[in-house]
């Protein structure tokens, strides 16, 4: 379940320039707006840095598995 949820923030992330930007200026206050667990919040203020690079994650449906 957290996995999925992972999963769909960080597609939402890669896909939608307005939240990357939210989550470059306010990670807490996007955090909070989404009602992540603590857990989930703590992966995703982990991932922030990798989720805010600007640049292609490649072709859709492969941001998160290889292929």
């Amino acid at each position: 379940m957290e996995e999925r949820v992972i999963q769909d923030f960080v597609h939402r992330v890669t896909t939608d320039e307005v939240l990357r930007k939210e989550l470059v200026s306010d990670p807490d206050g996007v955090i909070m707006r989404e009602g992540f667990s603590p857990r989930v919040a703590r992966v995703v203020l982990r991932l922030t840095p990798h989720l805010t690079i600007h640049g292609s994650i490649g072709a859709p449906g492969c941001w998160w598995n290889r292929c």
